[in-house]
C-alpha cells in the first residue's frame, strides 16, 4: 500500500497533539472567565444537544471509513457509496433539526433557548460531514493541515470576543461555527477528489447496517453522555460542569494515542479482506500494544497530578473535581482496551450485531444504577462516574470473552509486555507521594513527579528493549541526524 501507517499515525498524533495544546490554552480562559452558573447551563444544554446530534450523524461516519476502506481502489464505487450516504445524512439531520427545535422551544426558556437554537449551526454543518471520505483514503495530511487552520481560528476568535463573564453567547457561536467552518472544507477537498453519482441510489439499502452502527458507535449516549444528561435533569447544572471537566480532560490526553486506533481501523479492514487472518492478527496486536504503551503513562500521570491538573485548569473553584478526575483516569484505561476490542476486532470481522447486544445490556445497566442512585438520592459526578466505570468492565468483559471463545482471533491484550505497562504505570504512585513528602512546593512538585515518572517509565522499558521504546527512539534519533 502506498501510505505509510507510521507517516499516517504521525499526522494523527500531530493533530491530537494540538488538539491537546489548543485545550490546554483555552480551556482554563474559558472555564474561569465564564460564569459558574452559566457555564453549567452551557453544559447542560450541550449534553442534551449532543443526543439530537448523535442521530442526526446516523452512524454514516463510522461506516464510511469502514465501508470506503474496502472498496478505495476502485473509484467509481466510492462515489456511488458517498453519495448514498450523503442523501441519508441530508434526511437524517432535516428529520432531527425539526424535532430538535419543537424540544427547545417547549423545555427551555431565555437565555437556554437561545443556545439550544444556536447549536443548530452545528446539525447544518452536520450535513457537510464527509471527513469519512479523506480517513477511509488516508488523506492524513490534509486532515491535520486543515484542523490547524481551523483551530487557529478558534482560538483567535475565542481570545478576541470572549472577554466577560456573560459572554455566554458569543462562546457558543464561536463553537458552533468552528464546526461549520471545519466540516465545509472538508466537504469542499473531498469532493475534489470524489465526484458524486447519482445514477444508483439505493439508500435502504444501508439504513440496517446504519442503525446498527448508531447504537453500536455511541456507547456515549448510555454510558458518559447519559451520566451528564440525568446529573443536569436530577441534580444541578454545575455538577454536568463537575463531571465534564475531568471526562474532557483524561478524553483530550487520550487523543494523542487514540490515533492509533483510528489509523488502523481502514488497514485492518483492508488487511482481512485482502491478506488474511495472520497479517491482520500480527498489526492487530502490535496496535493495542502501542495504545496501551502510551495511554496507561498519561493516564497514571494525570492521575498522580489531579490536584496540580485541576488548580492549573480550572482553578481553586473547582477542586471538588479532584476525585472525579482521578476516578476518571483509570476508567479511561478500561474504555482503551474496550475501544480496542470494538474497533479493532469486532468491526473489521462485522460483528455488528453481537456489538450492538453487548452494548445495549451494558448500557440498560448503567442507567439501572444511575436510576438506583437518583432514588437513594446519592447521585453525584463522581457516583455516576462510577457506575459508568462498573457498566464499562461489563462490556469489555463480553467482548472480550466473545473474540476468544467465538472468533478464535489472538487478541493478546493481557499479555506481559501490556501488563508491565500497567505496572510501572501504577508504581507512578509511591513515586509522586514520596516527592510530596519534602513539600517542595507547587510548581516543583510538578516538575519533580513529571521528570520521575518519565525517567521510572522509559528508562526501565529502555533496559527491557521493549519494541515501542525501541521504534520510537529510532524513528526520533533517525529524523534528528536528517535535519543534521
Amino acid at each position: 500500500m502506498k501510505k505509510s501507517i507510521f507517516k499516517n499515525t504521525i499526522y494523527k498524533s500531530i493533530l491530537s497533539f494540538v488538539n491537546i495544546v489548543i485545550p490546554l490554552l483555552v480551556g482554563p480562559y474559558i472555564v474561569r472567565l465564564l460564569d459558574v452558573e452559566l457555564y453549567g447551563i452551557y453544559n447542560k444544554t450541550f449534553a442534551n444537544f449532543q443526543l439530537f446530534l448523535t442521530f442526526a450523524s446516523f452512524g454514516i461516519y463510522v461506516f464510511g471509513v469502514r465501508e470506503i476502506s474496502k472498496i478505495r481502489n476502485d473509484k467509481e464505487k466510492v462515489s456511488i457509496l458517498l453519495t448514498n450516504l450523503f442523501l441519508i445524512s441530508i434526511i437524517t439531520n432535516l428529520i432531527i433539526t425539526a424535532i430538535y427545535i419543537i424540544f427547545a422551544l417547549v423545555t427551555s426558556s431565555g437565555i437556554t433557548t437561545t443556545i439550544y437554537l444556536l447549536m443548530i449551526i452545528q446539525i447544518v454543518g452536520n450535513i457537510f460531514y464527509i471527513e469519512f471520505v479523506n480517513e477511509a483514503l488516508e488523506n492524513y495530511k490534509f486532515i491535520t493541515i486543515k484542523t490547524l487552520v481551523v483551530k487557529i481560528i478558534y482560538i483567535l476568535s475565542l481570545f478576541l470576543l470572549v472577554r466577560k463573564p456573560d459572554d455566554i453567547i458569543i462562546y457558543t457561536i464561536i463553537i458552533n461555527g468552528t464546526v461549520l467552518l471545519n466540516n465545509i472544507i472538508s466537504f469542499i477537498y473531498a469532493k475534489k477528489k470524489i465526484n458524486f453519482n447519482f445514477k444508483n441510489v439505493q439508500i435502504k439499502k444501508y439504513i440496517p447496517s446504519l442503525v446498527m452502527i448508531l447504537i453500536i458507535t455511541n456507547v456515549d449516549l448510555l454510558y458518559s453522555q447519559l451520566d451528564r444528561v440525568m446529573l443536569g435533569n436530577f441534580v444541578s447544572n454545575v455538577s454536568v460542569t463537575i463531571y465534564y471537566i475531568p471526562y474532557y480532560i483524561v478524553s483530550t490526553l487520550a487523543s494523542i494515542p487514540y490515533s492509533i486506533i483510528n489509523v488502523s481501523i481502514p488497514r485492518l479492514s483492508y488487511l482481512i479482506e485482502n491478506e488474511g487472518k495472520e497479517s491482520y492478527e500480527n498489526m492487530l496486536n502490535k496496535s493495542v500494544s502501542s495504545l496501551l504503551f502510551i495511554i496507561i503513562p498519561i493516564c497514571f500521570g494525570v492521575f498522580v497530578l489531579a490536584r496540580e491538573v485541576v488548580i492549573l485548569y480550572a482553578g481553586e473553584k473547582y477542586l471538588s473535581i479532584i476525585p472525579v478526575l482521578m476516578l476518571a483516569c483509570i476508567i479511561r484505561i478500561i474504555i482503551s482496551v474496550e475501544s480496542t476490542m470494538t474497533n479493532l476486532v469486532m468491526y473489521p470481522n462485522n460483528k455488528e450485531k453481537k456489538i450492538m447486544q453487548y452494548t445495549l445490556f451494558c448500557g440498560i445497566l448503567n442507567l439501572l444504577l444511575n436510576s438506583i442512585l437518583v432514588m437513594l438520592n446519592i447521585l453525584t459526578p463522581f457516583s455516576a462516574m462510577f457506575t459508568t466505570g462498573i457498566s464499562e468492565i461489563a462490556l469489555s468483559t463480553c467482548l472480550y470473552l466473545y473474540i476468544k471463545k467465538n472468533l478464535k482471533i489472538k487478541y493478546t491484550v493481557f499479555s506481559k509486555q501490556n501488563l508491565f505497562y500497567l505496572l510501572l504505570g501504577v508504581l507512578f504512585i509511591p513515586v509522586s507521594l514520596t516527592i510530596r513528602m519534602f513539600n517542595l512546593g507547587f510548581i516543583m512538585n510538578i516538575i519533580l513527579i513529571i521528570i520521575s515518572c518519565i525517567i521510572l517509565y522509559v528508562g526501565i522499558l529502555y533496559i527491557k528493549k521493549d519494541e515501542n521504546i525501541i521504534l520510537i527512539l529510532k524513528k526520533v534519533f533517525s529524523k534528528v541526524v536528517n535535519i543534521r
